[in-house]
């Protein structure tokens, strides 16, 4: 019983979640869906992805925001041999799998960090979302 109305609370907070003004119009990216692009052909424009690509940040166990700086003039990503699906998605995913997958199990310094990246390993990233 303890457990359920812990579980319950943190539902509760989290469907609280105010997010600031200028973030509040932003679409978040689902990891899950991230993890698809490099067999899709890399990142795409924001109105080029489908509907199931976004997820609702009421709802999500983490909320990233990732900056980076643009590699071209005009796209955020460059291909190369090395990386046929583009350099940021590729690092940025291989980042993204030390924390949400189960290569994060164990990782981390301090009990408290240890248990955070435990509990982000066991989200498989089902429950991240991303803005980049």
């Amino acid at each position: 019983v303890a457990f359920w109305l812990t579980w319950m609370e943190v539902l509760w907070i989290r469907h609280r979640r105010q997010l600031p003004p200028d973030l509040r119009g932003c679409k978040f990216v689902k990891l899950e869906y991230l993890r698809k692009l490099p067999r899709e052909g890399g990142i795409q424009r924001c109105q080029d992805l489908p509907a199931e690509a976004f997820g609702d940040a009421s709802k999500a166990t983490v909320l990233l925001v990732v900056s980076h700086r643009w590699m071209h003039r005009y796209t955020c990503d460059t291909c190369s041999l090395a990386y046929p699906e583009g350099l940021r998605l590729r690092t940025m995913l291989e980042k993204l799998e030390l924390y949400f997958s189960t290569a994060g199990l164990g990782a981390g310094s301090g009990l408290c960090e240890k248990f955070k990246r435990f509990t982000w390993s066991m989200t498989s990233g089902s429950d991240v979302l991303l803005f980049f």
